[in-house]
């Protein structure tokens, strides 16, 4: 099987019933406060800073084409393209994920916003298509980075630029596969206040075990088991945020 068939088959579930989980929702309520973008129905652990933050450095002209890598739903893209006045195409190997994106995506006002399952490695997009791409917190889970990153690369117009957030082990360097890929890195940080948050939403997590697989069913499993096994990792992976273009 390969790796987008498993996170398929992993996250379908999750999907189908993230919305019906007023319980998720409150605990990512609770511990980011107003710097949780509610109305985006994100999963994961994208703020309005952060959104602001990459909105700026994509910067994609009016009316140039963002692409959201792993885009789940579809409302962080949403935000960012609408900070921006560009067009959004949002892509997930989850069908479940973009099933609903069109609809929250009218609800949030962007009508023409386009959504379709593809992924890191296998976007079927045109060459120098995209005036920026966009990825939160998805590349951590794709097997084979520098595929990702290449086709990346291959899919931005000269002088066009990346922003993605992941999670960065000891053993990787993002910024050398970047560069290897062919793109020009002209950042990297972490994200504000991350680990302590998603510490504790964790901790909310495995506290409500019992509400929330009664609202997610099976799909819940998928929230546990990285609540479970993340925690120990977390002191030497943080979360980072990269900003990169394709030169020319």
């Amino acid at each position: 099987m390969s790796t987008t068939q498993t996170a398929e088959r992993r996250y379908a579930d999750f999907y189908r019933h993230q919305t019906k989980s007023p319980t998720l929702r409150g605990i990512y309520q609770d511990v980011y406060g107003d710097d949780y973008p509610a109305e985006l129905e994100p999963f994961g652990f994208v703020t309005r800073t952060d959104l602001d933050r990459i909105a700026g450095l994509l910067d994609p002209p009016r009316g140039g084409l963002l692409v959201d890598i792993g885009c789940g739903r579809g409302g962080p893209g949403v935000a960012v393209a609408q900070a921006r006045g560009a067009r959004l195409l949002g892509l997930d190997v989850v069908a479940a994920a973009v099933e609903g994106a069109a609809t929250l995506a009218t609800r949030l006002g962007l009508p023409d916003a386009e959504f379709r399952q593809g992924s890191f490695t296998e976007t079927g997009l045109p060459d120098g298509v995209a005036e920026a791409v966009l990825s939160i917190d998805a590349l951590w889970m794709v097997w084979n980075k520098p595929a990702a990153l290449a086709e990346v690369a291959r899919i931005l117009r000269p002088g066009a630029r990346l922003v993605l957030t992941t999670w960065e082990p000891v053993y990787l360097d993002h910024s050398r596969m970047l560069t290897r890929a062919g793109l020009v890195v002209d950042s990297r940080e972490e994200t504000p206040h991350w680990k302590e948050r998603q510490l504790a939403v964790y901790a909310a997590v495995l506290a409500e075990t019992e509400a929330l697989s009664r609202e997610l069913g099976p799909g819940a499993e998928v929230i546990f088991e990285e609540a479970r096994d993340t925690p120990p990792v977390l002191a030497e992976t943080p979360r980072i945020l990269l900003a990169a273009h394709r030169p020319g």
